[in-house]
């Protein structure tokens, strides 16, 4: 089985608002911790997931960033 995690838009949200919390001088660690695999519709494959975001720069400091759905239309 792939692991598979799901992320709201309210998850997704505050993992960008952390990050421009990092960007504005503020601490963050800029990760949300997921335990919620018994979610009826979507329930992750895994106990407890840990989502950390970071920004473009700091991870595509050693490639270019590959293609995304939108870039293919």
């Amino acid at each position: 089985m792939i692991p598979r995690i799901y992320l709201s838009r309210r998850n997704l949200n505050t993992l960008l608002t952390k990050l421009n919390q990092v960007a504005a001088g503020k601490e963050s660690f800029c990760t949300i911790i997921k335990w919620d695999n018994k979610h009826k519709v979507y329930p992750q494959t895994h106990p407890i997931i840990v989502v950390t975001a970071v920004e473009d720069d700091e991870y595509y400091v050693d490639r270019k960033p590959g293609l995304m759905k939108e870039d293919l239309e």
